[in-house]
């Protein structure tokens, strides 16, 4: 087509000596310079955040730079809360076209609502290249839908580390933390740090049990792939619960909820790095650094599951290209460095995205935020048949059950799965009372 339009316009030039013009009797004259291009027909987006919120995930800055990309498009943000729950935004028909939710409820809430859409004829309609996005995350997404559907792409990820305060290691002379440690070596420095000091007791360590089950370096899910029943009670979450659990038995040892790590008596904590900020902002006197999380002798050199936070279509949208999009150029390097900067973890490979990460916090000036991506994410597990039941597992109370009653995680285990299989039962039958 090019090559046609720029033979008659040669054609109509060397004619114009001759004739009168191509252009009803005057000759054409060219500016040099091309037609502007046709002006967008105006589109309206809502894009609700179903997690986290409009401020704490696009800065004035991020919002700037989507004005400029798509002039012609003006985006509605709703915040989810009281009043535009799922179910709200569904009565009132005010329908998203884009949804920001965790990729671990793309069944229990998007699927569910009835908002899911496959992004694959998207991603090659728009020539979007999955390949910046880091192999496991991008697994994992796919692993939410047993068809292998893309009902998202992973924007921001929490990343998983050890957290540590220094004066607690120089008070007690104990040799700070270092990338690359095991959780055997983690338990050596957490026995030797829980202790108590005139009136004060120091723990050792402290995490979220129901966290490090659930995004497990062994990538182990608690319900079955193919059948409606629970997968717990075996080999592989009894090396979880028992190397969990180990560091909870030391005397004095208390599974602290993790805001305590702020009151400067735990001396280290794995945790989502976004949990470390609130800590140094409830106490900005914590004089604390991190490093990478502890691996597993018998998984070496592997991080949990990745923790995603994904952007998804609605199905339900009118303008499905134009929210993918805004999608796209939200996982671009410009924007993703943005995010990087301030404090969001990246879900791209780029090296040079993931050094930018914390330059505009003041939190992180000067940390190791290196450790943040010292080890690659786990790989997913395996993806559960969408027909199944879905129930939500916490193991929370059943770890910290087990850590107060000191029995043995066999029993833990097998009592936590009777009951994970009668929720199922129970929600099964919920359902078929349901009318049809």
């Amino acid at each position: 087509m090019v090559k046609k339009r720029k033979a008659v316009w040669v054609s109509c030039l060397l004619s114009v000596a001759l004739m009168s013009g191509c252009s009803g009797g005057e000759a054409v004259k060219s500016t040099g310079e091309p037609a502007p291009p046709k002006s967008k027909d105006p589109v309206t987006l809502t894009w609700y955040f179903a997690q986290s919120t409009l401020e704490a995930t696009l800065d004035p800055a991020i919002q700037d730079a989507l004005k400029a990309k798509f002039p012609h498009i003006t985006l509605n943000f709703i915040n989810r809360g009281k009043g535009s729950e799922y179910a709200d935004l569904i009565a009132q028909g005010t329908l998203p076209d884009i949804i920001y939710e965790s990729a671990a409820f793309t069944t229990s809430r998007v699927i569910t609502n009835g908002f899911h859409y496959d992004l694959q004829d998207l991603v090659k309609k728009h020539n979007f290249n999955l390949d910046a996005i880091e192999p496991n995350v991008l697994a994992h997404t796919l692993a939410q839908s047993s068809e292998k559907k893309l009902y998202s792409l992973p924007l921001t990820m929490n990343k998983y580390a050890l957290f540590y305060n220094k004066d607690i290691f120089d008070r007690f002379g104990v040799a700070y933390p270092k990338d690359g440690m095991t959780w055997d070596d983690v338990y050596e420095l957490s026995r030797a740090l829980t202790r108590t000091d005139g009136a004060v007791t120091y723990q050792g360590f402290t995490t979220q049990p129901n966290n490090i089950m659930l995004n497990n370096q062994l990538s182990l899910s608690p319900l079955h792939p193919k059948e409606d029943k629970a997968t717990i009670h075996n080999d592989g979450y009894k090396l979880l619960y028992d190397n969990l659990k180990r560091f909870f038995d030391i005397p004095n040892a208390v599974i602290a909820p993790l805001g305590d790590f702020s009151k400067g008596t735990i001396a280290t904590m794995v945790n989502s790095h976004p949990g470390i900020i609130g800590a140094v902002r409830a106490n900005p006197q914590l004089n604390w650094d991190v490093v990478s999380v502890p691996s597993l002798k018998e998984k070496p050199n592997v991080g949990f599951k990745p923790a995603t936070l994904s952007l998804f279509v609605a199905q339900t949208s009118k303008y499905k290209d134009e929210a993918f999009e805004v999608i796209a150029y939200m996982l671009s390097e410009e924007m993703q460095t943005l995010l990087s900067k301030n404090g969001q973890g990246t879900t791209l490979k780029s090296s040079a995205v993931k050094k930018a990460f914390g330059q505009n916090v003041p939190e992180w000036q000067g940390k190791n935020v290196g450790a943040l991506f010292y080890y690659p994410d786990a790989p997913p597990s395996e993806p559960r048949d969408s027909q199944l039941t879905d129930v939500g597992v916490d193991f929370g109370t059943s770890f910290a059950t087990m850590v107060k009653d000191k029995t043995d995680s066999n029993t833990a285990l097998r009592s936590f799965e009777e009951q994970i299989n009668q929720a199922i039962e129970t929600a099964k039958a919920a359902k078929a009372a349901k009318p049809k």
